[in-house]
């Protein structure tokens, strides 16, 4: 049931970040009511989990659109283009194998970014995280080795 809960509020998550990136691009700006145009960010996330066991929750959802918005391939994973995907999720399986390290990068500029982390241990097994936002070079956030507990979770929602 928990797992459940989890999963809708990942979805839920992805829905209203691509909500706030869609709304976002048809904004205007006061000089006659065109569009307002960026150059846009490019980013890069590196996400590490260890020692997740199976009844571990673990949601890393990234979401940006292009400064083209009829572009819908915007990221890749470990230097895998993800072809016509504008978010990306990693969830407890993806970190369950042999990759413990994710890197993701956008593979075009995005005008907006959205990034959502849950992280819980709703067992007695504890595991540890890492995860570092770089946006056009600059390191805005640098988290690393954050244990994930049965009463410390890791939960945050971060916009670019």
């Amino acid at each position: 049931m928990k797992t459940s809960f989890f999963k809708k509020k990942s979805v839920a998550i992805i829905c209203i970040a691509l909500f706030t990136i869609l709304s976002s691009c048809s904004k205007k700006n006061d000089d006659g009511g065109t569009p307002q145009t960026t150059k846009g960010k490019n980013a890069k996330f590196t996400i590490t989990v260890t020692g997740a066991s199976q009844s571990s929750y673990v949601s890393f959802v990234m979401a940006g659109i292009g400064t083209d918005i009829s572009n819908s391939t915007v990221w890749k994973i470990n230097n895998l283009t993800q072809s016509n995907e504008q978010a990306v999720t990693l969830g407890q399986n993806d970190f369950s194998g042999n990759t413990k390290t994710y890197v993701i990068e956008s593979v075009i500029p995005l005008q907006t970014i959205s990034v959502g982390v849950q992280c819980l241990s709703p067992g007695d097994a504890p595991y540890t995280i890492s995860y570092k936002a770089e946006i056009n070079g600059e390191v805005k956030n640098n988290i690393e080795n954050v244990q994930v507990t049965k009463t410390s979770d890791f939960t945050h929602d971060y916009t670019y």
